[in-house]
Order: C-alpha cells, then sequence, then structure tokens
C-alpha cells in the first residue's frame, strides 16, 4: 500500500493525528537510523514501512507526516537500527491488556484520535496542609473477592470504592505505578520459585511513561485505558478527591523526557500530584516549571536552601512534598520504647519545611504494614523465593511478645493499644498523612516485608478485614475529623515554639512530668505537647481549642505535668488509647494540674469553657 509523506513537525514526540495526516516525531541517537512500521489495527501483520530521511531530521528528531493513515485501521512502532521497539512518546499500546501474559513482540504503538469531554473538571488544588493521602495499587486495591465491586483490579473499581475513602477522610489518593510497565520479567534468576518468578506486581521498572496501563482497565470497557483512567479521575475529582500518579525512572533519564512526560500527565489527564525517584539535577528544573506550580510534586528531600524566585513567589500554594522514612523510624522506635527518642520524637511531631510539606507515614511498600509491624520482629520473606535474602533487614518493630498470629488475649491487647498509639501519633502531627491502603483495617503480608513479586491475596486488599477490624477504621476516621476541626494540627509552615504572636502561650510547647519541663533523658519514654490553638486562627472573632497530647510509651503508668488550659477554661479528655473515654456528668469540671496515663498509651485533651470546682 502507498502512503504520501512529507516533512513532519519535531513537536510534539510520537504520534499526533491533523485530520488528513497523522505526525509522527522520534528522537534518536548520534548516526542513528529509523524508519516507521504500520501494521493492521489490532495485529503485528507489517502493512508498510517507512523510512525517515536525512531532510526529515531535526536535530535529532526524525519528523514525518503520513497521509491517508487512520487511527481506526493502523497501529505503529518503530525500527531504530533494526530494532523494533514501541514509541517511548506512545499514548497506548496494544498488545498489553491481559496482566502476566505481555509477549514484547506483540506489543505496538496506538494511534489515538478521540475527544474526551471533561464536562469542565479541573485540578482541584487542596492544600498540601489540609490533604490525607491514601496511597494504593491500582490491582491490588479491589483484586480480592472480597472487595465486592464489579470491575476487579481496575481504574474503575476505584471508583467503586470512592464512597468508601470519602467517608474514611481521603483528600488525595496516590496511585503506585499505573502506566504501561513490563509486569512480566525476562531476565529473573533461576532460584527464584516459578509461581512468582515474571510478575513484577509493583512496577518499579521501565516502561511506556505516556500511555495508562491496559490491564488496569475493564474488560468491559469498550473505549480502553484512556478514556477509564480520565473516567475515575473525573470521579474522585466530583468527590473533592485528588489523584497523585508515582513514576519510577532509571538513574540515567533524560530530563527534559521526564518534564514532558509529567506535563503531559497533568495536561491531557488532569492530576493534581506527581510522585517520582528524582535525582538532585533534575529538582530545580521540576519545582521552577510554571506549568507544574500547582501540581503536587513528592520525592525524597526537596532542598531548601536552593530557593529561586518563582519558589519565593509561589510559597502562597505549597506544592512541594517532602516524603521520607526519618518519620516513620523514628515514630517506630518511640512506640516500643527504645532509649534516647523523646527530642528526636519530639521534633518530628513539629517538623514540616517551610516550601516543602513533610509526607508522615507509619507504614509503606519495602516494609512492614501497620499490623505486621506490632506482629513480627523479623521478615518472613520465604515466598519470594530468595532465600528470605531481599527486603530490609531491620523494619524498627515490636512483635509485642510473640512472633505472628497468635490468639493470646494479653499480646493482642497490646497490639491494639499500639496499634492506635502509632496512628495517634501520625494524626497529630504537622505534615501531612500518607496511610498505606488496607492499614486501616489491618492488612498483613504475613511478615513479608518485600511483597513486590506477590500477585496474589498476600497483596490484594481482602476486605473481609473491614468488617472483622472496622474499630479501627473508624478510629482512624474518628482521628482524620479531630485533625481537620483543629487548624492548629495542620499548619502550613514549621511552628517555631515561640508565642511570636502575644497570645500567652508558644505556637507549641513539650512538657513532662512538670509542666513546662521536657526531659530529654535518654532512659525517658514519656512527654506532652501543648498547642496553643489560637496560632491556628482563621476567624479571628473565635477563640480556639487549645490540644494537650500525652504520650507515654513507658512499660508503667507516668505522671504528667498539665500545664494551665486557659482563662476561664478546663481540661477535657477526648482520647485516649487504653479505652473508652467516658463523659464527665459533674456540672463543675475540675482544674486539672496532673495526670496520671496508663502504660503504653496515648490521651488526648482539649480545653473548654467550664466552671471550676
Amino acid at each position: 500500500m502507498d502512503f504520501k509523506v512529507k516533512i513532519g513537525f519535531p513537536e510534539p514526540m510520537g504520534a499526533k493525528c491533523y485530520g488528513e495526516y497523522v505526525n509522527f516525531a522520534v528522537a534518536v541517537g548520534d548516526g542513528e537510523t529509523c524508519s516507521l512500521i504500520l501494521y493492521q489495527k489490532g495485529t503485528t501483520k507489517i502493512v508498510a514501512e517507512l523510512p525517515f530521511t536525512t531532510e526529515m531530521m531535526y536535530g535529532n528528531v526524525f519528523a514525518m507526516a503520513v497521509y491517508g493513515i487512520s487511527a481506526k485501521k493502523y497501529d505503529y512502532n518503530l525500527r531504530i537500527n533494526n530494532v523494533i521497539v514501541t514509541d517511548p512518546y506512545a499514548r497506548m499500546l496494544s498488545g498489553t491488556s491481559v496482566w502476566g501474559e505481555t509477549n514484547d513482540e506483540d506489543i505496538t504503538s496506538v494511534i489515538v484520535d478521540e475527544d474526551y469531554d471533561w464536562e469542565g473538571d479541573r485540578p482541584i488544588g487542596n492544600m498540601f496542609e489540609d490533604s490525607i493521602i491514601y496511597r494504593l495499587h491500582v490491582r491490588g486495591f479491589t483484586k480480592h473477592t472480597s472487595s465486592k465491586v464489579k470491575a476487579k483490579g481496575t481504574f474503575a473499581g476505584i471508583v467503586e470504592k470512592l464512597p468508601y475513602l470519602k467517608e474514611l477522610g481521603v483528600t488525595m489518593i496516590e496511585l503506585m505505578p499505573a502506566y504501561e510497565f513490563r509486569e512480566v520479567e525476562m531476565n529473573t534468576p533461576s532460584y527464584v520459585i516459578s509461581d512468582t518468578k515474571n510478575i513484577n506486581y509493583w512496577g518499579y521498572t521501565t516502561g511506556n511513561y505516556f500511555a495508562p496501563k491496559a490491564s488496569y482497565a475493564s474488560k468491559g470497557n469498550k473505549q480502553g485505558q484512556i478514556r477509564e483512567f480520565k473516567d475515575m479521575v473525573k470521579a474522585c475529582h466530583r468527590q473533592g478527591i485528588e489523584v497523585c500518579m508515582e513514576f519510577f525512572f532509571p538513574n540515567d533519564v533524560n530530563h527534559t523526557f521526564m518534564l514532558e512526560c509529567f506535563r503531559f500527565w497533568v495536561r491531557e489527564y488532569h492530576i493534581d500530584g506527581i510522585h517520582c525517584n528524582i535525582s538532585d539535577s533534575i529538582k530545580s528544573l521540576l519545582k521552577s516549571d510554571p506549568v507544574l506550580g500547582r501540581t503536587k510534586l513528592i520525592c525524597y528531600d526537596w532542598n531548601e536552601e536552593e530557593n529561586s524566585s518563582y519558589i519565593a513567589k509561589s510559597v502562597s500554594f505549597k506544592n512541594l512534598g517532602d516524603c521520607n522514612d526519618a518519620y516513620m523510624i523514628t515514630a517506630r522506635k518511640f512506640l516500643k520504647s527504645d532509649e534516647g527518642q523523646i527530642n528526636e520524637m519530639a521534633y518530628r511531631l513539629r517538623s514540616n519545611k517551610n516550601k516543602a510539606q513533610k509526607i508522615n507515614y507509619i507504614s509503606n511498600n519495602g516494609t512492614f504494614s501497620l499490623n505486621d509491624m506490632v506482629s513480627y520482629e523479623r521478615k518472613h520473606n520465604e515466598a519470594n523465593g530468595e532465600n528470605n535474602n531481599d527486603g530490609t533487614e531491620y523494619n524498627y518493630s515490636w512483635n509485642c511478645g510473640f512472633e505472628g498470629k497468635t490468639r493470646r488475649k494479653k499480646v493482642m491487647e497490646l497490639r491494639r493499644k499500639q496499634i492506635k498509639n502509632i496512628l495517634t501519633f501520625l494524626m497529630l502531627s504537622q505534615g501531612t498523612p500518607l496511610i498505606y491502603a488496607g492499614d486501616e483495617f489491618l492488612h498483613t503480608t504475613e511478615g513479608n516485608n518485600n511483597p513486590y513479586c506477590q500477585d496474589n491475596e498476600m497483596s490484594w486488599l481482602n476486605w473481609n478485614l473491614l468488617k472483622k477490624n472496622k474499630e479501627y477504621f473508624d478510629y482512624i476516621k474518628m482521628l482524620i475529623q479531630f485533625r481537620n476541626e483543629h487548624k492548629i494540627l495542620h499548619m502550613k509552615s514549621e511552628m517555631k515554639i515561640m508565642d511570636y504572636r502575644s497570645l500567652g502561650l508558644p505556637d507549641i510547647s513539650y512538657h513532662g512530668s512538670r509542666a513546662w519541663y521536657l526531659d530529654g533523658n535518654h532512659l525517658n519514654r514519656h512527654f506532652g505537647v501543648l498547642y496553643c490553638g489560637d496560632y491556628g486562627r482563621t476567624d479571628m472573632t473565635k477563640n480556639e481549642e487549645n490540644i494537650f497530647v500525652a504520650f507515654n510509651m513507658h512499660w508503667e503508668e507516668q505522671n504528667f505535668g498539665m500545664p494551665a488550659p486557659g482563662k476561664d477554661k478546663v481540661w477535657k479528655k477526648v482520647i485516649s488509647t487504653a479505652g473508652e473515654v467516658k463523659e464527665d456528668t459533674n456540672k463543675k469540671a475540675q482544674l486539672i494540674k496532673e495526670i496520671t496515663v496508663a502504660p503504653r498509651s496515648v490521651e488526648v485533651y482539649v480545653s473548654v469553657t467550664g466552671k471550676r470546682k
């Protein structure tokens, strides 16, 4: 078949339809040859091969306009130096719709030519400090039969669970890699067991970064993965929930390619956030990019010393997210009563960069889940087939006296309390909390801290646990509501430990067995925190509640000195991880000067107006 070709345009990269013709722009290395291979739609039957000529070059970009072809009739690939490859800028792939059965020889790039009605949708723009992030794996979130969704393991499955996420209090979902990564690993060590050896379940590998993952789209969706992903984003936005995409790039990735990828997803799919393993060399480029100026950019360790004029102007909308393990490690150490953790934990509670929002979490992939961090002291990764040699060796965990599952009442009760303790740490700390999917109903991977290849019920969320462990769902939900009601718990900038507004109290202060005295001795395991609510006041005509939190991670009960709650105020206990808080029926409240907190427990008090005894 003859096709009419002309010199094309070098931008945008990839395939772009323009009515009578399709423009193909391909970046190549110096001296490399390239040709365009056209296939019969949905097959690997080659219809034509069209070579790029030197006249079609713009620098190192080949550009060809091909007339007389239709997106409905043809797919394509590229032959570069006699090797057939998919287009790295392809917006959609064919031959990848069945999870775990992808063969590189069957994959072709798809010419996309369709409109989508966003119905006025725009990225939401929630403030970072007001956000609650829920991190999930698209397939594992609803793949289990207990999820009760129609489109299990898909973008549409997430939509079916939006009422659940809304009830919990989530404001952003973060998707682990959901672009076209290769889940089938061809080069796998021979000692890996047969039923998992070929699966890269998490997706931390290279792929086609501009294309949503076809196997994450429901089979009954004739519109394909592009439309289903957009439908998901639009549905999330209608519920006030933002969407963040995680990307994984090799260390030598071209910076321009990465920037083009991020801009594309923000423009084409209306995503609100990007989480990526980016190097220091590209951070300045990304954080000063005006197109991404209102997109949440999450990575490890933004450097605040690098201060561009653009960042200085944009600090009113903080869009940089600083994500690292420091909070998790400190919280886990303090939880299990390690020595010398008071000063470090006190710092983590208030830590929050002025221009980069701290992202705090207590569990994540690559370490124990919330349930497993109080149930296991050693990793149990035998199912991965690597002789338990994979995964991090130390998880800063404590099994509460028994390794693994148990029915021992004392162990179970201690674990119950420890789970609530660390959840309270998380939700009462500055920064943005991140919940790892399934932690709210105690999903377990049975001590496997690296289930990267476990595409089975070990990784899939078992929603039957929600009914069994609804107590923890309700507890997290309550903590999120409490956090939302008190602005002082989620300030935009780091607290100063000073009375810089002459309110009579510092914004945050620390206490111990005596009020206004923090004992940082390495043997100490308890301290109190006072948040002055008026520092978070938005309505200047209304005073806000002060909050006092007593953290006792000692195995014995401890006394706390209570600072004064304020003029005409008394302290009211509202949260206790040691047991249910009973309503005080006394008409007059007692002015509390000291409290005794049970072993390994947290208590929360708020200042309320009341007559004193």
